[in-house]
């Protein structure tokens, strides 16, 4: 039952106790440009070349139409050639609903290879498509060494500071696909003081905050069990064995947490955000802290204080939605609701760097 409950654990994208944004501010400043829903490296190449070409032979709102009609293409044309690792539309084919360009639509602007001109996007693309494409995509997903060093420059240019800039230029010597976290990563110890204070800060966050998560894993498999009956126990189990798991690595680090400098965490937060994190959200992640920093973490499963603030948290983020106070929404817990550690679009990341190494010639053997 506790391998069930990591299988289904989310580490990225579910957020019932309202901490999306902290993590998301952390994630957008150590890899700027990347997504949950990003794939693979080279659509920064695909969707710029099927935009530009249609933009050069139409006008208007025709534009948009024949690019999502060669995008469709473009989906069949690797489908068909087994090029499905990363793909979207990998099941759907053409049908897919959301087209790869939506997906990646930011993340262009943010590299500055989409530049919006009026009622038109202009594309900075400086090498061609292959001949053939998008109907002939013989190289799937493998960039070639002039894409690669053209998206590594990207990166460099629009983000010269952050993590990873520094991993697309200083960590390809290793394969990224051994190690777990950001934090994992060697290249980490030769990354600037800046993103090594980030790094920390989002180390020590994910650790803490992981407990309020199994917590709240744990308060719904009782009430799980509650309304599915005897034969669905067991998760209380798990969740009570990971809060015991979870209680001793904080235990191992008990010393860097009580010396953490949350301040300072909450400045690192708030850079580069329009607006800061939303108050509730702050007082809920300070108490929390500061309960796992005077060894509260030791008896969380049990304590009615770290259960309380927990429960009301969830209550105020859900709002009627909330699993404890509505038995329909309860009922769609899978075992698991963002159980996992945090670890910032790091699959993601490992995916990205990991394109350009191996376009580029680096990639470990």
């Amino acid at each position: 039952m506790r391998e069930l409950v990591k299988m289904f654990a989310d580490t990225a994208t579910l957020d019932d106790i309202g901490i999306g944004g902290v993590r998301d501010s952390l994630a957008d400043q150590l890899f700027p440009a990347t997504s949950t829903v990003h794939t693979r490296a080279r659509y920064f190449l695909f969707i710029p070349w099927i935009h530009a070409a249609a933009a050069a032979k139409f006008t208007g709102t025709a534009v948009v139409s024949k690019a999502n009609d060669r995008e469709r293409v473009f989906i069949e044309t690797m489908k068909a050639a087994g090029h499905t690792q990363g793909l979207i539309g990998r099941i759907a084919g053409k049908g897919v609903t959301i087209l790869p360009s939506s997906i990646y639509w930011s993340a262009l602007g943010k590299l500055g290879i989409r530049e919006d001109s009026g009622p038109r996007s202009a594309w900075q693309v400086s090498v061609e498509a292959p001949a053939g494409f998008p109907s002939d995509v013989e190289s799937g997903f493998t960039m070639t060494p002039a894409e690669a060093a053209w998206l590594q420059e990207r990166i460099l240019a629009t983000s010269p500071t952050s993590y990873l800039a520094h991993l697309v230029t200083n960590g390809l010597n290793v394969d990224i696909r051994d190690f777990e976290s950001p934090w994992d990563h060697p290249a980490l110890e030769s990354a600037s003081g800046t993103i090594r204070a980030t790094v920390r800060h989002a180390r020590l966050f994910s650790l803490a905050i992981n407990g309020a998560a199994l917590l709240y894993n744990l308060l719904v498999a009782e009430k799980y069990d509650g309304v599915k009956g005897s034969d669905q126990a067991g998760y209380v189990e798990a969740y009570r064995d990971l809060l015991a798991e979870w209680a001793e690595r904080t235990a191992n680090h008990a010393t860097e947490l009580r010396s953490w400098d949350v301040a300072d965490f909450w400045l690192s937060v708030d850079r580069g955000r329009s607006t800061p994190i939303p108050p509730g959200t702050k007082v809920f992640v300070d108490e929390w802290i500061a309960a796992v920093t005077a060894d509260e973490a030791t008896k969380a499963a049990s304590s009615s204080h770290l259960r309380r603030l927990v429960a009301t948290r969830e209550r105020a983020n859900k709002g009627e939605q909330s699993r404890l106070n509505n038995d329909r929404a309860l009922k769609n817990w899978a075992g698991a609701s963002g159980a996992g550690q945090l670890v910032y679009r790091w699959p993601n990341v490992q995916t990205l760097v990991g394109d350009i190494a191996e376009g580029l010639g680096h990639a470990a053997s």
